[in-house]
């Protein structure tokens, strides 16, 4: 191999190496995670719901994932990071309404891996100004 030939392949290894961080980088700021479900609260509404979550002060509340059956209600919390970096090890504490098909009446609220969620009682909307 000539001196060109060397240069255009070292060159080239270092842009695919470079592509290749920057996508890690992208996807592991962004990478889904899940909340905590410290609990779930019931609300005036039998088909609604209120689960408390516990997240990061980088992490962002996504989306809801919700699986019913006769016997009890799953719950998924999705995050996604909204920056890099540390924070201090502190938690947020984070109403999520979760709507359901039929008013949840006896059945369990489970989270992702289906523990039982502890029932905290009657949702309470902060009292205004």
């Amino acid at each position: 191999m000539n001196a060109r030939t060397t240069r255009i392949i070292t060159g080239g290894a270092i842009a695919g190496l470079v592509a290749i961080t920057l996508y890690l980088a992208y996807v592991g700021l962004n990478a889904p995670g899940s909340a905590q479900i410290v609990g779930y609260q019931q609300t005036g509404d039998p088909r609604r719901i209120v689960i408390v979550v516990a997240v990061s002060r980088l992490e962002d509340i996504a989306e809801r994932e919700v699986h019913e059956d006769a016997r009890s209600v799953t719950v998924n919390v999705h995050t996604t990071r909204s920056q890099g970096g540390t924070v201090p090890g502190d938690l947020t504490f984070l109403p999520v309404t979760v709507a359901l098909q039929s008013g949840l009446g006896t059945r369990t609220v489970l989270d992702r891996a289906g523990n039982a969620v502890k029932s905290l009682g009657t949702y309470q909307a902060p009292a205004g100004p």
